[in-house]
């Protein structure tokens, strides 16, 4: 984009607006509006973010990276993001639930990920949200539930009590597990005048349950 300036060059939030708008809607992704609230400096690495909203339930911010700075034209990069709101928003469509609490906002990174708080008929359960896409300023989520810490101490000492008649007097992991089949977390189990550590390995889920075996480590 040329821009006439004795100066450092720039672009101007409106030209930054309209650009953003065409493109996107020559992708194929038109948006309702795109805000850009200041204008992007003509060197290398500058950034501004505008916000982009496609639908009620979509919207996400571009950040835009001035990389190359040629005379007046300024050529810029643009990278999703979420904030913290977006996000929650964008959970409670994927969950088809009207109350998320999310601890942050998420980048536009294959990988990036953060944690929501989920409630469904009056109960929470935890959430972690995964970046497995990008496209443009399309994100892709997987959205997998967590049991805690604390919830998989219960259901341990409930499964240990269940199978040996003898409740465990104390059971403590080392952290949450991702409810994902074959993922595994270490407990220590005290009972007996001993304690063992175990391995909680999830095998299936159903709902919002996890299923899991546990075995003594070696």
């Amino acid at each position: 984009m040329k821009v006439e300036t004795n100066s450092t060059p720039s672009v101007s939030g409106a030209d930054l607006q309209t650009d953003l708008t065409d493109r996107l809607t020559k992708a194929g992704n038109p948006p309702q509006s795109v805000t850009c609230p200041g204008d992007l400096v003509g060197e290398v690495g500058k950034t501004v973010t505008c916000d982009v909203v496609f639908s009620d339930t979509n919207s996400v911010e571009a950040i835009l990276t001035a990389t190359k700075v040629d005379g007046t034209t300024v050529n810029y990069d643009v990278a999703p993001a979420l904030t913290a709101e977006q996000l929650q928003k964008a959970v409670s469509g994927l969950a088809s639930t009207p109350t998320v609490s999310c601890d942050s906002g998420l980048e536009g990174t294959v990988g990036a990920t953060a944690t929501c708080e989920v409630t469904t008929n009056g109960v929470a359960s935890k959430r972690l949200v995964t970046v497995s896409g990008v496209n443009s300023l399309s994100m892709d989520l997987d959205v997998t539930l967590v049991a805690t810490k604390q919830q998989v101490e219960e259901m341990l000492k409930q499964k240990m009590a269940a199978d040996s008649g003898t409740e465990p007097e104390n059971v403590a992991c080392v952290d949450d597990i991702v409810a994902k089949a074959g993922n595994t977390v270490e407990c220590l189990v005290t009972g007996g005048g001993t304690d063992q550590s175990y391995i909680v390995t999830v095998t299936t889920i159903e709902d919002d349950t996890v299923n899991f075996d546990y075995a003594a480590k070696p």
